[in-house]
């Protein structure tokens, strides 16, 4: 095996000049192409054992757990492998099975593998072991019990808050006995006992058992058995829980509303728990590493601190229920899609809702201009469509020319329908003026996905710094969306790992305007001015199409038109970077079809200046079932709707589903969804000149055309910002004589 010495012999320098190299100590480059050169021709790999006992501090971090049986562990160990492996540390995992004798030893083992930390999963509190561990090594303790009065570094697991929700809401509901199966752990302290004694002073109904199913089996039949009017079973785990739904089973006792301590699991739990008491076991994780990181790299300023985790009471909204025979039973929806994850995803449900009520759909799935095609075609054919999908900058459009049906009338909803959405949505999405003329459905903000692992490596991170004299991060502006394109692009960077530094659509369409937005509100132009007149041929705007020309410098060759077009791309792991709309992403981190699955890091995008898309649901004015259609697309934008609608692939615009923990792992971008909406800007005409197709001529054609032209070179920036105003202000002087309207400013 080659050592360092062989490294320093075969380069020609000296031993330390490649220790140097390796910790990142020099700019020489011709040094660096040595050593570099010498380490690829011996296969040398550093000895990170070495380099740890000279540093007196190892990269591996210990994890101990009760088990690995529990879901809620197997997240936190998931979760806690992965932060630790971004940061370069190595996990070394160890079971108690609850045995204190076993935790103490495990401690005791982690000291004699001079371990660089420890992430302890414990209620048992193990005392003076944990002291002296303490004094020798980084401790984060993980727990649902902790001493207030003992200065520690721990997250404190809190179910009491929500516990005492699920109780008071069966009280009001009149349920009058409430049994609880718990772990002995939940009981420390009696507050348990004394939330519970607030609402049901039923000691007997208190069962404690230990942590398996057939001891909760055993307590819920018996409880059930002798208490036939029981109506609620509070269970404190996974494993208990399932227990207790076999006894319900057997009992023939469906009635009895069921809660359980687990994370959120919309496929285990719709249809078997009433509600879940849940903690986000992935943010525990997280939170864990993050506070011992800070103890191992700071040992002198850090300060242990008690965190509280606590946990939610989250209601399960089941697909189907209410559900009856429907208006317009028997008689085929005709609904005019756009061609779209989300569309298909809600064909696929819309199978159960007829099923349910009776209703029929029938699906046309079509292209962006053909949908708009569609919808204008000529009075004759119009009848032939119920509902359809719009792009939200048509809703304007299609609510002036008489094609969007008012749903004044048609929608009953009471107004927690309409709280639940991502605010402002309501009115972006579905209204024009006073007006509301179709629901939110498919979501559209959009993210930076780029490949974590790239910006986590360390030679990478020496050689950006090295070359641009900055550090190597997801980009905040375009201009460092650029420089960080260049490097990950070989034709620049031969040491790249991948072809090039971002996917991008080419080619006349609304894709490539959209992307020309980013930059140039990012650049503080737009197209109109606030009083309506065109103003896009600026300073600002030539350098926002430069950046955005200069760009194509850094994609595939072969050209992508359409956002599809793009995720397939990056999915095949060749580029470093795209932008994305989210519900375009879903597939992403799909490992049975993208390479990069597992590896996608999201941020929101550079210039924080994202072009908010999307799609409504609306109603044809010439529909001859508009109760039937409006009633469906209710359901369908509905909460119940939008979890197995996600996880079929669609999207939606519910925060609830935003926030779902069981969505994490599926979908890693959802927290950032809501701060990039906050941010998010509608492409828009001014007002006296919406509708007539105005947008999608200005949007889809002249800017994409003259864009398109510049990126391919036919002609300069300066030609196409030119052209653009001249051909718009054309155009609108145009619509203006022929509607009699006010000619546009010039």
């Amino acid at each position: 095996m080659p050592t360092i010495k062989d490294v320093a012999k075969l380069a020609g320098v000296s031993v330390g000049t490649v220790s140097n190299v390796l910790n990142g100590n020099t700019n020489n480059a011709a040094l660096i192409a040595k050593v570099e050169s010498a380490m690829q021709e011996l296969r040398y790999r550093p000895d990170a054992t070495a380099r740890n006992l000279k540093n007196t501090m190892s990269n591996e971090v210990a994890l101990i757990l009760p088990n690995v049986v529990h879901p809620d562990l197997q997240t936190l160990l998931s979760a806690a492998e992965t932060e630790l492996r971004e940061r370069g540390y190595h996990l070394l995992l160890k079971i108690t099975n609850n045995n204190p004798v076993l935790e103490k030893k495990s401690l005791e083992q982690c000291l004699e593998q001079r371990v660089g930390g420890i992430i302890l999963y414990s209620d048992t509190h193990p005392g003076d072991v944990l002291k002296r561990v303490q004094n020798e090594c980084p401790v984060v303790l993980i727990g649902k019990r902790g001493k207030r009065d003992v200065m520690e570094d721990s997250i404190l697991i809190r179910y009491e808050k929500a516990l005492e929700e699920a109780l008071a809401r069966f009280r009001r509901q009149g349920v009058r006995e409430v049994g609880l199966i718990l772990e002995r752990e939940i009981l420390h302290g009696n507050k348990v006992m004394d939330i519970y004694a607030k609402y049901y002073a039923r000691p007997d109904h208190v069962h404690v058992v230990d942590f398996s199913k057939e001891r909760g089996f055993k307590a819920a039949y018996e409880l059930l058995h002798r208490n036939p009017d029981m109506k609620a079973l509070i269970t404190s785990n996974y494993l208990i829980s399932e227990g207790t739904r076999k006894a319900i089973q057997l009992l023939k006792r469906e009635d009895v509303a069921h809660v359980t301590f687990k994370e959120q699991n919309w496929i285990e739990d719709e249809g078997r728990y009433a509600a879940t008491i849940s903690v986000s076991f992935r943010k525990i994780a997280e939170s864990a590493v993050r506070k011992l990181m800070g103890a191992v790299e700071n040992p002198h300023t850090y300060e242990p601190i008690t965190e509280a985790a606590e946990a939610e009471l989250v209601e399960t909204a089941p697909l189907l229920a209410g559900l009856d025979r429907a208006r317009g039973a028997g008689v085929p929806l005709r609904l005019a899609m756009f061609d779209s994850p989300a569309a298909h995803s809600l064909r696929m449900l819309s199978q159960l809702y007829a099923r349910e009520t009776g209703v029929r759909m029938e699906f046309e799935m079509l292209g962006y201009n053909e949908l708009l095609d569609r919808l204008y075609a000529p009075e004759s054919r119009r009848g032939e469509i119920d509902g359809f999908m719009m792009d939200i900058t048509w809703v304007d459009g299609l609510a002036k020319d008489g094609i969007a049906r008012p749903l004044d009338g048609l929608i009953d909803e009471p107004a927690s329908y309409f709280e639940d959405f991502v605010p402002g949505t309501v009115k972006e999405y579905g209204m024009s003026g006073e007006r509301l003329y179709g629901l939110p459905f498919m979501s559209g903000t959009q993210l930076l996905f780029y490949q974590k692992d790239l910006f986590e490596n360390a030679s990478l991170k020496k050689l950006f710094k090295r070359k641009y004299g900055e550090e190597l991060v997801p980009p905040s502006t375009w201009a460092q969306y650029n420089l960080v394109s260049e490097f990950f692009t070989r034709e620049y960077n031969e040491k790249s790992p991948v072809k090039y530094g971002h996917v991008g659509v080419q080619g006349p369409s609304v894709y490539t305007t959209v992307s020309f937005l980013n930059r140039l509100w990012a650049y503080s132009s737009d197209i109109f001015a606030e009083d309506g007149s065109v103003a896009i041929n600026n300073g600002n705007s030539l350098a926002a199409l430069k950046n955005f020309t200069k760009s194509y410098q850094y994609v595939a060759k072969s050209p992508l038109k359409s956002w599809d077009d793009a995720v397939e791309s990056f999915k095949q792991g060749d580029s470093a970077m795209v932008v994305l709309y989210d519900s375009h992403a879903v597939d992403v981190n799909d490992y049975t079809k993208s390479k990069v699955a597992g590896n996608v890091g999201c941020a929101l995008i550079p210039g924080r200046t994202p072009v908010l898309g999307g799609w409504s649901l609306g109603i044809d004015t010439r529909s001859r079932n508009p109760e039937a259609a409006a009633d469906f697309w209710v359901w369908a934008c509905g909460n119940p709707s939008a979890i197995p609608g996600s996880l079929l692939g669609g999207s939606t615009l519910r925060q609830d589903d935003f926030a779902r923990k069981d969505l994490e792992n599926l979908y890693p971008w959802k927290p950032l969804l809501t701060e990039s909406y906050a941010i998010s800007r509608k492409r828009l005409v001014p007002a006296r000149y919406r509708g007539r197709r105005i947008e999608n001529e200005i949007y889809n054609h002249i800017l994409s055309q003259e864009i398109s032209d510049a990126i391919q070179g036919v002609r300069s920036e300066e030609e196409a910002l030119r052209n653009i105003e001249e051909r718009i202000r054309a155009l609108l002087r145009s619509n203006s004589s022929e509607t009699g309207g006010v000619r546009p400013a010039e």
